[in-house]
């Protein structure tokens, strides 16, 4: 297989990880971050901008709190409420119906008002959004994450959470969620709901591998952690 060209940004393939280093006259040359001095000054100014600033140091609030020892349904629930945040939103899958129950009643007993909306609200045939015949599930009712956001929206909620809908239905929940939007699971079948599995687990990978022919990939040499 020919090389990709390499002239945009590819921090997957770099071994050294010079960005936490310190460098006293910034990043090394060798950076391709190097390439965008502009965006990386402007987002810097971004950071001072009061609506993304709020959501910025209510992060920096959690993670330094937290210290990496809170389960992420602990860190949703601190987050909102460093947010301050009065009524949150619940986009949740209805094969997880389950689990966000129980992600309900701890954000309830955080004395957050919730708005829950299963993935299937109003029972719409899958052929009235569009799908064809051969593509409809077995269920026979679809998704509506249009219709999740936007009763969130008229429900006016301040900061929707994400319990496992399917790739996609997701991305159009976010893109119309009036809200900003947070995952507390993202949903796996196959993994338990982690998804990071598949390419911990060197069988998962050894699959994913032969799937999409990846020739750089070496069990031994995974094994060996290099």
């Amino acid at each position: 297989m020919p090389d990709r060209p390499r002239e945009t940004v590819g921090c997957h393939r770099c071994k050294t990880i010079s960005c936490l280093q310190q460098y006293p006259e910034g990043i090394p040359r060798y950076c391709r971050a190097g390439k965008f001095p502009e965006i990386i000054r402007n987002t810097q100014k971004a950071y001072l901008e009061p609506d993304i600033a709020r959501i910025h140091l209510a992060t920096a609030r959690v993670l330094k709190k937290g210290s990496f020892m809170w389960p992420r349904v602990q860190e949703c629930i601190e987050f909102a409420r460093e947010l301050d945040a009065k009524k949150v939103g619940l986009a949740v899958c209805i094969a997880l119906l389950r689990e966000g129950r129980a992600m309900a009643q701890l954000l309830e007993a955080a004395d957050l008002d919730v708005v829950t909306v299963g993935c299937m609200i109003g029972a719409v045939k899958p052929q009235d959004t569009g799908v064809p015949d051969e593509l409809v599930n077995e269920i026979g009712i679809a998704c509506n994450p249009l219709a999740q956001a936007e009763i969130m929206n008229q429900e006016g909620t301040e900061l929707n959470f994400i319990y496992g809908l399917c790739v996609g239905h997701d991305t159009l929940f976010i893109r119309h969620s009036e809200a900003p939007v947070t995952y507390v699971a993202a949903k796996d079948a196959v993994t338990g709901d982690n998804p990071g599995a598949a390419l911990k687990s060197v069988l998962h990978r050894m699959k994913l591998a032969d799937v999409y022919k990846d020739e750089n990939f070496s069990p031994v040499e995974w094994l060996k952690g290099s």
